[in-house]
């Protein structure tokens, strides 16, 4: 996928997010996407759900779905990480995992690599300077 086809992902979600108050990260790497929303559940639930139908995406699974008290991806209307072109963090363990995600077999073993990640990405939050979008650029 091109930087423009990204961006232009990233552009909508803002969008869509923004009007139902919607939270979370995006990850690409390599023509995968790995996502995490934030919301109240029916908000989670409907743009889950328009992700499902749209005819671009394939294999589209829900990997953990959970209650939390307090969102981690506050303010971040759709945090993006190019796995791909981002050099700002060592990713190899992401990248790793990533990969690992489209081998595992089992739900307990994608559920543990989710969480594995979830952990990751938290940590890229905490530690950010900047909005994740900013990397993109163009």
């Amino acid at each position: 996928m091109t930087r423009a086809g990204l961006n232009k992902i990233l552009s909508v979600a803002h969008q869509n997010n923004t009007n139902q108050e919607i939270t979370g990260i995006l990850v690409y790497d390599r023509g995968h996407f790995f996502q995490v929303l934030e919301g109240e559940y029916n908000d989670v639930e409907s743009v889950f759900a328009r992700i499902q139908v749209d005819k671009r995406h394939c294999r589209v699974n829900r990997i953990i779905s959970h209650s939390i008290q307090r969102r981690y991806f506050e303010g971040w209307k759709m945090g993006f990480y190019n796995l791909d072109e981002t050099e700002e963090f060592d990713f190899y363990k992401l990248k790793k995992c990533m990969k690992s995600l489209q081998d595992v077999s089992t739900i307990s073993e994608m559920q543990n690599l989710a969480q594995y990640a979830l952990k990751i990405f938290i940590g890229l939050k905490e530690n950010s300077v900047s909005q994740p979008e900013d990397l993109v650029g163009g």
